[in-house]
């Protein structure tokens, strides 16, 4: 008497049900590789899975019955728009996003500023891509337009000739000078700035008056979260004193201004809600990153010196 499965349908519906989980499991994995605020650990773990699912698929579908059992197209167009997200060029615009980021937080830590700038360039185009690929008919959202798809060529071409397509250790291999790639007058401009930025943080954090261009300003004591130069703290003493506050309340933090410290950027939306912090070493490091980095349409920033904890 036979025990086979071949011809058993409560096993066939068993197995169909666990094709069903492993599509309802792969759908939402795939979504990652269609955001465009992807992270790199994100699509290295949806780029994984899809495979490994899709492989698990198929060795269920080749099971008796299971092919031709009347649900299985439904978990089937699941898997089918997991593995076609997978192939996409969004998908690889992703992958070279990530290790744009990558290589670009490894050029701002040697103080490269044009690779800063390029990567940074490269990393933003491909997420304005990833986010044009979508499909969404009720929002009129199309996809792709032929200049879409030519700028993906171009776009994918440059990054290569950074070395971000093939990446070695998770960031780019950067080219030597010699061989670097022609960058636009733009880019060069913006990272020209960003170099006169760092010259002028060298002397350390800017001075919180209002209209004060100084740099190398120190804590003060009384106003909290205030950086004053020597000539403001005697205009702000000035005016505290005219309003009935004693002589010399203002006056330079005790311990000073640490050459390496915990110095705290907190960057805020001036006119709306969100901000971010961002932590470093030293005040000439925290004022480059309050002048450089813009999250938000209208960033203003905060410095500051966290308390030590107490023993």
């Amino acid at each position: 008497m036979p025990s086979s499965t071949t011809h058993n349908p409560a096993e066939t519906d068993r197995q169909v049900r666990r094709l069903y989980d492993l599509a309802y499991c792969v759908h939402p994995i795939a979504h990652i590789l269609a955001n465009p605020a992807a992270t790199g650990d994100g699509v290295a773990y949806a780029t994984a899975r899809i495979p490994r699912a899709l492989s698990a698929a198929r060795r269920l579908m080749a099971l008796p019955g299971v092919a031709d059992h009347e649900e299985t197209p439904y978990a089937r167009s699941f898997l089918t728009a997991a593995e076609r997200q997978l192939h996409a060029p969004s998908t690889t615009l992703l992958r070279i996003a990530a290790t744009a980021r990558q290589s670009a937080a490894r050029a701002d830590e040697a103080d490269d500023d044009l690779r800063t700038v390029v990567f940074r360039d490269i990393e933003e185009r491909c997420r304005y891509l990833v986010d044009a690929a979508v499909v969404e008919p009720v929002l009129g959202r199309r996809g792709w337009s032929a200049r879409d798809r030519a700028a993906n060529h171009t776009l994918q071409q440059w990054a290569a000739q950074w070395g971000l397509n093939e990446p070695a250790d998770g960031a780019a291999q950067l080219p030597r000078a010699e061989q670097e790639p022609a960058v636009p007058a733009e880019l060069r401009r913006q990272a020209a700035a960003r170099t006169a930025t760092r010259d002028r943080c060298t002397a350390g954090i800017r001075c919180t008056e209002h209209n004060c261009l100084t740099y190398g300003a120190v804590k003060v004591t009384f106003l909290p979260g205030v950086w004053l130069c020597p000539d403001c703290i005697r205009a702000v003493n000035n005016r505290l004193t005219a309003a009935g506050y004693a002589p010399d309340t203002v006056q330079p933090a005790p311990g000073g201004t640490p050459e390496r410290g915990r110095y705290i950027v907190r960057l805020y939306n001036a006119t709306g809600k969100g901000s971010r912090s961002v932590e470093t070493t030293s005040p000439q490091r925290a004022q480059f990153i309050a002048e450089t980095e813009r999250p938000y349409n209208n960033t203003d920033y905060e410095i500051w010196l966290p308390a030590e904890p107490r023993s």
